[in-house]
């Protein structure tokens, strides 16, 4: 496994869905070495990724390299001695959404650039259809529609006001959570003031955003809340989306990526168009009642092991078969 998102010492919570898709795939028997790219260091960080990479002997362990993320899929084709898989997770080849003039044109060239690499795979997989379309068209012919799993066992409905006592919160406001940073795709200044505009009618509504909390206890977060308003302008398959849903916590969400999907048949839940005005009558409507929603018993797909299995069948068709494998299960 080839990536530049992983939870460790120095960015906990960074990229727990890729660990939890390597646990997934240990639990039916395939073993996994992991090459961390501390791409946040700089560009040089990608350069010596390429270098461990080639000094892998082509006649060595590793039957399938398998890279999480576009930029790695670029280190990831350095090794010659196996079929290469590439793993897109959404913003990496879809165009840009928000964000200044350079910003859009940065995200130009990236996504431009990975989806003229893509060509050199030997397959992809993406999170959905519509990330897929983004593809060349040959490439699509060996793409794999395969999104992230989730920890259904760990992501499960608790009781609200136990979680909020946990967490220091108020047992009697309504609170309406978004998570992620500050960056411009996530759009959380609707958010706020979708809120805003919201706790006019309903004072006791407040709004929160979550960042930096380690994954395990982001079930409190979602057990505790009443909606989650989720405003992101590009995604691929949002795991706060499924986590959420795996809480049983009413989601409201402009619609990007697999999010229509997810939301189809949930109740209380809106699929609301980027306006301040919808967006607050969706989060009273939704969180004024503070009930729970039906979201987990609609979630058993996105199970690690269903998706593990779906992973693996990607792999069989590479020629790389669980329990024939001789990685050491380690992070270098």
């Amino acid at each position: 496994m080839v990536t530049n998102t992983w939870p460790h010492r120095e960015r906990p919570t960074q990229g727990p869905f890729v660990k939890e898709t390597v646990e997934g795939l240990a639990a039916h028997g395939m073993r996994c070495d992991v090459l961390l790219i501390r791409g946040y260091r700089g560009l040089h960080a990608y350069g010596l990724g390429c270098l461990a990479v080639l000094a892998l002997p082509s006649d060595s362990c590793y039957r399938l390299v398998h890279s999480h993320g576009g930029e790695t899929a670029l280190v990831a084709r350095f090794f010659r001695g196996a079929p290469v898989l590439a793993s897109y997770l959404g913003t990496d080849i879809l165009g840009p959404k928000e964000g200044s003039w350079r910003d859009r044109l940065k995200c130009v060239v990236r996504s431009r650039v990975l989806r003229t690499h893509s060509r050199l795979m030997d397959a992809t997989t993406t999170k959905t259809v519509e990330m897929a379309s983004f593809l060349p068209t040959r490439v699509r012919e060996r793409n794999w529609v395969i999104p992230d799993g989730i920890d259904r066992s760990r992501f499960r409905p608790l009781n609200r006001d136990e979680a909020r006592l946990r967490l220091g919160w108020p047992l009697d406001e309504i609170t309406v959570i978004s998570v992620g940073r500050r960056v411009a795709v996530k759009r959380l200044w609707l958010a706020e003031q979708a809120t805003a505009l919201a706790a006019q009618d309903l004072p006791r509504l407040r709004w929160l955003t979550i960042s930096d909390v380690r994954h395990e206890d982001m079930v409190l977060y979602y057990n505790a809340a009443d909606c989650l308003l989720h405003t992101s302008a590009s995604e691929g398959s949002p795991n706060v989306v499924k986590e959420a849903l795996a809480c049983d916590l009413p989601v409201v969400a402009t619609p990007t990526g697999d999010i229509a999907e997810l939301l189809k048949g949930v109740v209380p839940s809106a699929l609301c168009e980027p306006r301040v005005e919808s967006l607050a009558r969706e989060v009273l409507r939704c969180a004024s009642k503070r009930e729970r929603s039906n979201g987990r018993e609609l979630t058993g797909h996105l199970s690690l092991d269903a998706v593990a299995k779906r992973t693996l069948e990607c792999y069989a068709a590479l020629g790389v078969s669980a329990g024939k494998e001789r990685g050491s299960g380690g992070l270098t």
